[in-house]
């Protein structure tokens, strides 16, 4: 993703100088994750790209992605939600509320699993007990302990030394990321591929900044940016791929559930939605409009 960004913003200052020049600080070296779309919305930064997962205490209707209604499903899905209605939506209520304009489509980390270390996971039943690393969110919590496990916060400089001293079972993340870390020199063993949730980023400019643009420069800058989010959503679908032959190259063992198993967790999961839309704050009506797009 970063990549992408980096482009977009070579692209934009070559086309809107010397009037626009975009500076890329990547890796939280501004603002923590969390701090991102306060720092835009006061101005002390004109555009970032947060993920969904740190948005989420600020708006709780991205909670959506991660309901049992969308366990398991395809990135075509997902993506049929974030682009369309269901997207504008939350896009407009986030402009509306910060006083920041939402660029275009959204970009994609790729589909979250859990990974573990000693214990696989084929089945439901195998979630019972285990300690799960998740990146944070309420939504992520509720999920794991109605499946039986425990989620823990964890920050990541702290991972590496959980895993070693066998503090936690496994973690919720995605290929690329295990591939980053290398953490099967950590002790990750296993993957079940199961597409627990899609986490995506979604750009957010200023608005004080966007209004003093012209039409045409916004014009040229959303263009510019959707133009890399296709780019980019490709090029991450094929890291994605690359880091699970890579997961596999170092002895890690991956089970893909069926259809059927999928249908078991996506059940016992089902179960609890109602309560789980009343604990995240979720519009119920946003949901039963997300229910309708997904009927086949």
């Amino acid at each position: 993703m970063t990549r992408n960004v980096s482009r977009f913003a070579e692209e934009v200052s070559y086309r809107l100088s010397p009037r626009v020049k975009v500076e890329v600080y990547p890796d939280a070296r501004l603002f923590r994750d969390r701090e991102v779309l306060n720092a835009v919305h006061s101005g002390k930064v004109e555009m970032a790209v947060p993920g969904t997962w740190n948005l989420e205490p600020y708006m709780p209707e991205l909670n959506l992605f991660l309901l049992p209604l969308l366990y398991g499903k395809s990135v075509a899905e997902n993506h049929q939600l974030s682009d369309g209605t269901i997207g504008r939506r939350i896009q407009q209520r986030m402009e509306s509320l910060y006083e920041i304009r939402v660029l275009g489509k959204w970009m994609d980390l790729g589909h979250a699993h859990v990974f573990t270390l000693s214990k696989p996971i084929t089945r439901l039943e195998d979630f019972k007990g285990l300690r799960i690393r998740v990146a944070g969110g309420k939504a992520n919590e509720l999920r794991f302990s109605i499946l039986g496990a425990y989620s823990f916060t964890i920050p990541w400089p702290e991972l590496v030394e959980r895993l070693r001293s066998q503090l936690v079972d496994g973690i919720l993340t995605t290929y690329e990321t295990i591939r980053s870390a290398e953490l099967w020199n950590h002790g990750i063993r296993y993957a079940f591929e199961d597409n627990q949730y899609f986490p995506m980023y979604i750009p957010i400019i200023q608005k004080k900044f966007w209004e003093e643009l012209t039409e045409e420069e916004r014009t040229d800058i959303r263009n510019l940016w959707d133009a890399q989010a296709e780019k980019q959503r490709q090029e991450a679908l094929e890291a994605q791929m690359q880091a699970k032959e890579m997961f596999i190259q170092n002895k890690g063992k991956v089970f893909e559930p069926g259809k059927s198993e999928r249908d078991k967790i996506r059940k016992a999961l089902m179960i609890s939605q109602p309560d789980l839309i009343r604990q995240l704050k979720i519009d119920r009506e946003l949901v039963e409009q997300a229910e309708k797009e997904l009927e086949p």
